[in-house]
C-alpha cells in the first residue's frame, strides 16, 4: 500500500513538472487542476513534444470534458507558420467506453486492425478522426481545419471567438429561431452532408444537434471520429440515423422534409 502511494505521488510530481514545462495562459491557470485530473503522463509528454515543435504556443482553458475525450483551447500555429487559435482534442487513453466504437473501426479498409493491439486502438481512433477531418475539409465541408495529430491528440482550428467555443444547436435550443433562418440553416446542413458524402465519400455517423456548431451564421460539423467511408457495411444505416436526428430536431421548428427524398438527394451519384 505504501509503495502504491509513493508511486502515485511520484507520478503526480512528474505530471506537475510537465505542466510547468508547458506554457499555460494566465487565465487558464484555474484549469490546472482539471489538466492534472484528466491528463496522464504519456499524454503530457506528447503535448510537450507538440509544444516543442511550435504547434502549441500556450495552453488555455477547458472547452469540454467527457468520458472519451477532453478539449482544451490553445494559442497555436499551423504548418504554414500562421498563428491560429486551436482546439486541442485529447482522447483518454484508458476509457471503459471505447469498446462501443469498435463497430466504426471494423469495416474501415484504411486500417488493418489485425496488426493493432488493443492498447493502440485509441491511437488508431485518433488518426481516423484526423483523416476524416482532412477528407471533409479538402472536400469543402464546414469542419474545423485539421492541423496535426500525434498519439491520442488532435489539433484543429478553434471554432469560436475570444476563447469561447461557438454554441451547438443543442446549446441554442429554442433560441435558434431568434438568431438564424432555421429552414435555411437546415438546408445548409444538408448541403454539407451531401458534400461530405459525394466529395469526401464519408458519412458522419454521429450527426445531431449536439455535433453541429453555429458560427457566423453557418453550421460547422464536429466530432468526426465515428465517420465512416461510404463503402462501410453500415454506411447507409448511419446516414439514415443522421438524417432522422436532424429531422427530429428541426421538426420542432416546423421544418418538414421526407426522409427518403433527403437520402436520395444526398446519395445521388458520386461526383
Amino acid at each position: 500500500m505504501q509503495i502504491s502511494i509513493l508511486m502515485k505521488e511520484s507520478e503526480l510530481r512528474k505530471i506537475d513538472a510537465y505542466l510547468d514545462k508547458l506554457r499555460m495562459k494566465e487565465k487558464g491557470m484555474e484549469d490546472r487542476k482539471i489538466y492534472e485530473e484528466v491528463l496522464d503522463l504519456r499524454t503530457l509528454k506528447a503535448l510537450y513534444k507538440l509544444s516543442a515543435k511550435g504547434y502549441i504556443k500556450a495552453l488555455g482553458g477547458v472547452i469540454s470534458t467527457g468520458k472519451e475525450a477532453n478539449v482544451f483551447y490553445a494559442d497555436g500555429m499551423d504548418d504554414e507558420g500562421n498563428e491560429i487559435p486551436l482546439a486541442v482534442k485529447i482522447y483518454r487513453i484508458e476509457t471503459s467506453e471505447f469498446y462501443k466504437m469498435d463497430e466504426y473501426l471494423f469495416g474501415d479498409k484504411r486500417f488493418d486492425l489485425r496488426r493493432i493491439s488493443k492498447k493502440e486502438l485509441i491511437y488508431v481512433w485518433t488518426e481516423k478522426e484526423f483523416r476524416n477531418l482532412v477528407r471533409a475539409y479538402e472536400a469543402g465541408v464546414n469542419v474545423p481545419k485539421p492541423i496535426k495529430h500525434f498519439r491520442n491528440i488532435i489539433l484543429m482550428r478553434f471554432i469560436g471567438e475570444d476563447e469561447k467555443p461557438a454554441p451547438t444547436l443543442s446549446d441554442l435550443g429554442s433560441e435558434l429561431k431568434e438568431v438564424v433562418d432555421v429552414e435555411g440553416l437546415f438546408d445548409e446542413i444538408i448541403e454539407n452532408v451531401k458534400r461530405l458524402y459525394r466529395r469526401a465519400e464519408l458519412v458522419h455517423a454521429d450527426l445531431s444537434e449536439y455535433n453541429v456548431m453555429l458560427f457566423e451564421d453557418e453550421p460547422w460539423l464536429i466530432d468526426m471520429g465515428q465517420s465512416v467511408l461510404i463503402d462501410h457495411p453500415m454506411a447507409m444505416s448511419y446516414l439514415e440515423r443522421d438524417l432522422k436526428n436532424l429531422l427530429r430536431f428541426f421538426g420542432k421548428f416546423g421544418v418538414k422534409r421526407d426522409l427518403k427524398e433527403l437520402k436520395g438527394e444526398i446519395v445521388g451519384s458520386n461526383e
